[in-house]
């Protein structure tokens, strides 16, 4: 796929079938699949190749509600490949009961459902860096591996196996992909990034009903114009609804907020530290519920085994969907560590003596990956239990526009993150399922953080994952949400979205794979409407 900076191209090539706003895996994967077809896609690209010195200043927040993470772990980098800069590479399906109505769970349900998604998992698999798409989750998982599944199960009455899988970078199998420097690799040659394209304005006609074009402006402040028949935005959680809002000379209120559901559910995941266990009783554990390695046509994969709250002890005591796993805290001399430092590039000559001076624990783990298909072996100082639950959606969590401006003048967004009690409730529930079947298992007991202890009233020390979503998100009725089933804006006939804002519920799940799903589902019909003929 062609890159070029906005600064050095002309106006005609500001003109284009299909123009893409954002260049993280969402709408990368838009373009992508659009240009398998022959059709013209331009996607434009805030930032440029590397993080800049500016980039503080373009990624301010105003936030005044829960404390969210540090800016380093913001979900919205400003750089080619976004999100997937920063992104830890685990990937997930989310359950059958998260696309459905709960009704302990206010303003719940999806109007497409799980099956709706199925058909485009193998496809999202395949841009996401994974080796499977569908297939393991729950009971499915151990035929996928030809192993047996342990004869010491879960009570599956109260959780349930759960399994994550690791994106793998082709390049660089100790990294996840990185879709950035990937990106002259895709063969598109209808595509087109550019870089250093600022979108400050979505322009529509006198309705708001039909975009016209975006404005996009670039270094010294100069705007110029892209044209477009069809426009996907594709920003992220939070400047995603942060440009609609802004979009507000036609319509005053900002394009698709007829009835002021813009930046409204804004969601998150909420997650941290639960229980730990010493280093010297995590070994049985871990052997338990640790890490595995996955054969597939798209090479080898790493898939992580930990717990779910089962369906049915979510409707029995109204709780929300929660997962927990181990994670293992390596020690600063832990060779395996120093091995993926120095293989992505990264490594010093520490690392060198790191190695050295541990070649048994190398040759240990290059057998355990090799011939055991398990995880690495690394020196640890302490295992976390760790957990993550979703957010019930809440219309008072937002995103609104600031008073204050980024360096190009558009309005930052206001954050206002609301944590609630529900899901304090539900993350010591699932803590303390966790312990009692840990002990049930004969496995260690883990010293759980006193603020997890059941009884508890005060709010957990639990952190946003930077999943943000939620903020225009899916609706059949426009009163209710921003797009339709089909991704579409309601009441635009040609403004879609790609991305986790779409999402009305999150489940416990890493968004990735289903946002990937939801592009490439989106692509397919945007092909159809649009016709595959350039």
């Amino acid at each position: 796929m062609l890159v070029e900076d906005l600064r050095t191209v002309g106006d005609d090539a500001l003109r284009t079938q299909i123009c893409v706003i954002g260049s993280g895996p969402a709408g990368l994967t838009v373009a992508t699949e659009l240009a398998a077809a022959g059709l013209r896609v331009l996607v434009l690209e805030s930032g440029d190749h590397e993080i800049g010195a500016e980039e503080a200043e373009f990624a301010a927040v105003d936030s005044i509600g829960a404390p969210r993470a540090p800016a380093d772990r913001s979900a919205g980098n400003r750089v080619l490949g976004g999100s997937s800069h920063t992104w830890r590479g685990r990937c997930g399906v989310l359950d059958d009961l998260d696309f459905a109505h709960r009704p302990w769970v206010k303003r719940s349900g999806w109007p497409i459902n799980a099956g709706t998604l199925r058909p485009y998992a193998e496809r999202a698999a395949e841009h996401a860096g994974l080796g499977h798409g569908t297939g393991f989750t729950d009971a499915e998982f151990w035929p996928l591996t030809g192993r047996v599944a342990p004869a010491d199960g879960l009570d599956a009455s109260v959780l349930r196996p759960y399994f994550w899988q690791i994106s793998r970078d082709m390049a660089n199998r100790f990294d996840r992909k990185r879709w950035g420097p990937r990106v002259r690799d895709i063969v598109a040659p209808t595509a087109r990034v550019l870089v250093n394209a600022t979108v400050t304005h979505i322009d529509t006609d006198a309705t708001g009903a039909h975009v016209n074009s975006v404005e996009v402006t670039g270094a010294g402040g100069r705007v110029r114009t892209v044209e477009a028949r069809v426009f996907v935005l594709a920003a992220g959680g939070i400047d995603t609804p942060r440009l609609l809002l802004a979009s507000r000379r036609a319509v005053a209120g900002g394009i698709g907020n007829r009835y002021d559901q813009v930046g409204r559910y804004l969601h998150d995941h909420r997650c941290g530290v639960v229980a730990t266990l010493g280093s010297a009783a995590a070994g049985t554990a871990l052997a338990r519920f640790g890490k595995y390695v996955v054969r597939s046509a798209r090479g080898k994969h790493t898939f992580l085994h930990g717990l779910a709250l089962s369906p049915d002890l979510q409707r029995r005591e109204s709780l929300l969907n929660c997962a927990l796993w181990l994670q293992e805290v390596t020690a600063p001399d832990d060779p395996w560590d120093a091995v993926k430092r120095v293989l992505r590039g990264r490594g010093g000559w520490q690392d060198g003596r790191i190695m050295a001076a541990d070649t048994r624990l190398l040759l240990a783990g290059a057998r355990r990956r090799l011939i055991d298909g398990v995880g690495l072996p690394h020196r640890l100082t302490h295992v976390e239990v760790r957990a993550m639950v979703e957010q019930a959606p809440d219309p008072e969590s937002r995103v609104r526009l600031s008073t204050r401006s980024d360096p190009v003048g558009m309005p930052l967004p206001q954050v206002d993150w609301r944590i609630s009690e529900h899901e304090d409730r539900t993350v010591r529930r699932a803590t303390a399922l966790l312990i009692g079947e840990f002990a049930r298992l004969g496995l260690p007991a883990p010293e759980v953080s006193p603020a997890v202890l059941a009884g508890g009233t005060d709010s957990l020390p639990l952190t946003d994952c930077a999943h943000p979503g939620g903020t225009t998100r899916m609706s059949a009725d426009p009163r209710h949400g921003v797009v339709d089933q089909h991704c579409r804006v309601h009441g635009v006939d040609n403004l879609y979205i790609a991305g986790s804002s779409v999402f009305p519920t999150n489940g416990h799940v890493d968004p990735m794979l289903t946002v990937i799903a939801l592009a490439v589902r989106l692509a397919d019909m945007l092909r159809e409407a649009i016709g595959t003929r350039p």
